[in-house]
């Protein structure tokens, strides 16, 4: 992830604000960070200082303004809004059956499009060689469907399931990444990849990889993991093609058993290094006792050897204050994450090991907190949840996202130790 100083924002210093509700999901580009929120709205604040720029809400149902895992495990968003996706000057939100595309500092519609609902936490239009893709559905399955992002003109469409088999039920079929003129997509058969241009598909996952539920893209390679829905099977990284996904070598990273088994879960990827992170509050107790300490993991792409270490800290229980970590990121300068308090910034050699690691205080941040308390039988509230912050990093600077709705926005540590 580069980080360009000419995409700093025009007269930025550094500011803290907060969302009228607890955010759900954001996205940043060089003028514009918008975020959804619990209640399936969407909040656009300008990155120089942080001011309120447009507000949107999609939702048609005004009481539908919750977002919540049910007693099933089934997952709800208010609105069945989706991640926003910012892209230049435009910004691309997905909410209640439809696909609208607005100039990103102005908030004005520039088209809409019928998509679909919306599917889980992390569902997000994907833009990439200006069109932008989502999922649509009809009476044949769900397909992933490209538009045309300066005027919404509908490209082309591919089936990613079969007429049988009920989304619902199952996982969230839709695109999932773009790399090198290919968007990837999560299908009833795995991951798959397209033309991104015609649609032509360019590859699926071999039958080991269909359980794959994330996917990182870097060069030549791609690197997915299953997520075990028992929560009682150990990490396993597949190691594809980019463009065929077919297995490459052996198709694995050798993840080290410890770190394997600690529920850790991969974040980033660049050309020599693989960053996983353990929360600690998905351990497996049958083998926490011989897991890796929870934290930030650096391992070796090559070898699967462990490079550092970075601990998480006290983690937050209903009556004990502690930390969550945001997923880390990997730019130019480094590794890349944050928690309640602080930014924390890991410098990585041409090799992929770490250096010293910095911690920069955030002002305004939340600092640790305790879970709330409050009846969960009937389903989880993703509004009263503690979550981990969002780091969005737009040239050179890190803006932090907080669930609560706060917004910090600081200067990333210089890349030298």
């Amino acid at each position: 992830m580069p980080q360009n100083a000419a995409q700093r924002p025009a007269g930025w210093k550094p500011w803290r604000a907060k969302l009228t509700a607890p955010a759900f999901g954001c996205s940043a580009g060089e003028t514009v960070l918008v975020c959804r929120t619990t209640d399936g709205r969407f909040e656009a604040l300008d990155t120089a200082n942080g001011g309120r720029l447009w507000t949107a809400d999609l939702v048609a149902d005004p009481r539908d303004n919750r977002s919540f895992i049910g007693p099933t495990g089934a997952v709800f968003v208010a609105g069945s809004t989706g991640v926003p996706a910012v892209h230049g000057s435009s910004v691309a939100l997905m909410s209640a059956g439809r696909l609208q595309v607005r100039d990103a500092r102005g908030g004005g519609v520039r088209w809409e499009q019928e998509s679909m609902e919306g599917g889980g936490f992390r569902s997000q239009p994907v833009v990439g060689d200006d069109m932008v893709f989502v999922p649509t559905q009809d009476d044949a399955g769900v397909s992933l469907t490209a538009f045309a992002l300066a005027d919404g003109r509908r490209l082309w469409s591919k089936s990613l399931t079969n007429a049988d088999l009920s989304r619902a039920e199952f996982r969230d079929f839709e695109p999932v990444a773009y790399a090198n003129g290919l968007v990837y997509a999560l299908s009833d058969a795995g991951f798959v990849s397209f033309d991104a241009r015609t649609g032509e598909q360019r590859g699926q996952v071999a039958s080991e990889a269909v359980g794959c539920a994330t996917l990182h893209v870097q060069g030549r390679s791609a690197y997915c993991a299953p997520l075990s829905a028992s929560n009682t099977a150990p990490l396993v990284l597949h190691r594809l093609d980019a463009t065929t996904l077919a297995p490459v070598g052996d198709g694995h990273v050798a993840v080290p058993a410890g770190v394997a088994r600690s529920g850790a879960w991969p974040t980033a990827v660049s050309a020599r290094a693989v960053v996983v992170l353990d929360q600690g509050p998905m351990r497996w107790a049958a083998l926490s006792d011989t897991a890796a300490p929870i934290g930030v993991h650096v391992l070796d792409l090559a070898t699967g050897r462990s490079l550092g270490h970075f601990p998480a800290g006290g983690l937050a229980t209903e009556t004990v204050k502690g930390q969550r970590l945001s997923d880390p990121l990997l730019t130019d300068r480094g590794l890349l994450y944050a928690d309640f308090s602080s930014l924390r910034f890991v410098p990585l050699g041409e090799d992929g090991r770490p250096g010293t690691e910095r911690t920069v205080p955030l002002p305004g941040a939340p600092g640790p907190r305790t879970e709330s308390l409050y009846d969960r039988a009937g389903g989880i509230d993703m509004a009263l949840e503690i979550r981990p912050p969002v780091v969005l990093p737009v040239g050179g600077v890190a803006h932090v996202v907080y669930d609560q709705g706060v917004v910090v926005s600081a200067e990333l540590p210089d890349q030298k130790e």
